[in-house]
């Protein structure tokens, strides 16, 4: 074969001619890298913060704060950095931004307190829980500092907004595109067979994703991947991130700083209410919160029928959205 022809095939297998840009799965061989490496440059200063002995508590815990916000905000910014600049994506093609996202993202925060609110009830009124006080701080917690519950409440609602968007950008942004984009077409697979198999790997990572976390059981890291499957669905059905992560932060937020439970294992510095659960760890989650026990299908089964009411209502229909594994790419980015 002469050597044009050698350049040419190599050409071809590392970039999409049609697109102008490196091919889905050497996109992620560099980005992730990349990413990781990053990563754990934005950790350094929560650790040497954490390090410090700083007084009064509310000082070390508005430094802590800090050190997570910057944590959540320059990883997301890498992200977002590397899905424009090496992917070649728009913001509304990684899921942010479009003509409905803040729509959907309000609904998604509306969303988020009232499933947990759902499961609270619901095991309040089985004696599941016992209610024990309200605006209650709790010196034991993962933070390691004891603030006023009226100053802790709403830095935690902040940390919760750096971890949803986070999060939701790493997995049903960032890598969620790259594999269906990346699939879509291979050995005959199509949008829709791409975009299932994108949210089920995005959503066996969102579970593994959570193993280190306090207390975590197998039926923990199940529940979480089947969280995952719903916030991708619900990103199929609307085209944008806006409900994911809206529902992301404020369930993350009324479960452990409204209602008082454990999140994903975590206990926050202070909460609305005050809980002792008393019901079986196999329904409560015991002290992972109820991501680990059963009782998580009751939030699930309120948020997929108000989503369908949602989408219904903004659409005129549900329906599954294959233009997902299209890419929506920056000028100059598309054939001319």
């Amino acid at each position: 074969m002469p050597r044009s022809d050698i350049i040419i095939e190599v050409q071809r297998a590392l970039v999409n001619q049609r697109e102008r840009r490196l091919r889905a799965v050497w996109r992620l061989l560099v980005g992730l890298p990349i990413f990781f490496v990053l990563w754990i440059v934005a950790q350094l200063p929560v650790g040497v913060i954490s390090g410090l002995t700083l007084s009064p508590p509310l000082l070390a815990g508005g430094a802590i704060l800090v050190g997570w916000l910057f944590y959540y905000g320059f990883s997301t910014g890498v992200l977002v950095g590397l899905s424009r600049w090496l992917d070649g994506r728009t913001l509304p093609g990684l899921g942010l931004g479009g003509d409905n996202f803040w729509r959907n993202l309000a609904f998604g925060l509306g969303l988020g307190i009232a499933m947990p609110t759902a499961v609270f009830l619901v095991e309040l009124a089985l004696g599941f829980v016992a209610v024990e006080g309200t605006l209650v701080t709790r010196p034991d917690n993962q933070f390691g500092v004891a603030v006023p519950a009226l100053v802790a409440i709403p830095g935690t609602l902040l940390f919760f907004v750096g971890v949803g968007v986070f999060e939701e950008v790493l997995s049903r942004g960032y890598l969620f595109q790259n594999i269906a984009e990346g699939l879509s077409g291979l050995w005959s697979i199509g949008p829709r067979e791409a975009i299932v198999t994108a949210a089920v790997v995005t959503s066996a990572f969102f579970g593994i994703f959570h193993g280190a976390n306090a207390n975590v059981t197998p039926l923990a890291l199940f529940n979480i991947a089947v969280v995952g499957l719903f916030f991708a669905a619900t990103y199929v059905l609307t085209d944008d991130l806006g409900i994911p992560i809206g529902i992301h932060v404020t369930w993350n937020f009324a479960l452990s700083s409204l209602y008082g439970f454990p999140v994903s294992g975590l206990t926050t510095p202070a909460t609305l209410i005050s809980v002792r659960q008393t019901g079986p760890a196999l329904v409560t989650g015991g002290r992972f919160g109820p991501e680990g026990g059963l009782i998580l299908y009751l939030g699930l089964a309120v948020g997929i029928a108000l989503t369908w009411w949602w989408v219904r209502r903004e659409d005129g229909t549900v329906r599954f959205r294959t233009d997902l594994a299209e890419p929506d790419l920056r000028k100059g980015k598309k054939p001319e």
